[in-house]
């Protein structure tokens, strides 16, 4: 989440990309598929990093979006144009004071969320930059105003570790129903009050079987192959290489191998 693309130009003072520089960076349209291969090739992944920067900014723009309303209406910045912050919103934005609120009660719960997720091994902070919509989010604004924000972050943390991109907003909202008011907050209490939740739903009698962690690791050796690495460095040589050489010593820390690294010789890395 939250990949940096070069939309080509400058920008204006103070301004980020923004979704109009978005669209525009979306160009050379293909009419066919570019290539035949089963990995991508680069002028295909450069285009995918661009519609996929595009679709998550859509995605996730509520959250800056609600930050950002609610700076102007508690520092009454609309004062200079407007008499109030309804009529701010109405006649400069079009959206109701009631959508205002509900973005204004959503984006401190997201952003708690990708704080909780940022730099994590896994791949949390994906799975979340692609479900947690405004819907989703909406469905947890009960609960971190009943209890807290870290509530209602830890029930949406324990819902993804078990159902991934499948969790649904309906999900979400039987969730934060079926959770007990004393396991509120707490993290243990909280991910069993939704394994037991997501069981019955399920038609289960006994919880979801922990993953087993050895053919977890199967699975991620096998994705590893000399054809995503070749991509990979492709793309981003040095961000790759950074990431294997510190995947390689995670690895071999945690199973007691020692392991030796040694930088590339420059003379025969030039040849």
């Amino acid at each position: 989440m939250g990949r940096q693309i070069d939309t080509g130009g400058p920008q204006g003072p103070g301004k980020p990309d923004t979704a109009v520089a978005l669209a525009r960076a979306i160009d050379h349209l293909p009419t066919k598929q570019l290539a035949d291969t089963p990995v991508l090739i680069a002028q295909e992944r450069e285009l995918l990093v661009r519609c996929e920067a595009a679709l998550e900014n859509l995605r996730i723009a509520y959250w800056a979006a609600g930050k950002a309303l609610q700076v102007i209406r508690d520092g009454r910045l609309y004062r200079a144009t407007h008499k109030t912050f309804e009529d701010y919103c109405n006649e400069l934005w079009d959206i109701t004071p009631q959508y205002a609120n509900q973005l204004i009660k959503t984006w401190k719960i997201t952003e708690k969320l990708f704080e909780s997720v940022h730099g994590k091994s896994n791949d949390l902070e994906t799975v979340v930059s692609k479900k947690l919509g405004i819907a989703q989010a909406r469905e947890l604004v009960s609960l971190a105003e009943q209890h807290s924000i870290d509530a209602a972050a830890l029930l949406y943390l324990a819902l993804i570790q078990v159902k991934r991109l499948s969790v649904t907003s309906d999900m979400v909202k039987g969730a934060v129903q079926a959770l007990p008011p004393e396991a509120a907050g707490k993290k243990k209490a909280t991910e069993e009050a939704v394994l037991a939740y997501l069981a019955s739903i399920e038609g289960k009698t006994q919880l979801p079987t922990p993953r087993d962690p050895y053919k977890a690791l199967a699975r991620v050796t096998k994705k590893l192959d000399a054809d995503t690495l070749q991509a990979a460095l492709e793309l981003n040589p040095e961000g790759t290489r950074t990431m294997v050489l510190e995947l390689i010593e995670a690895l071999s820390t945690s199973v007691g191998i020692e392991v030796e690294i040694k930088s590339p010789d420059p003379e025969s890395a030039a040849a």
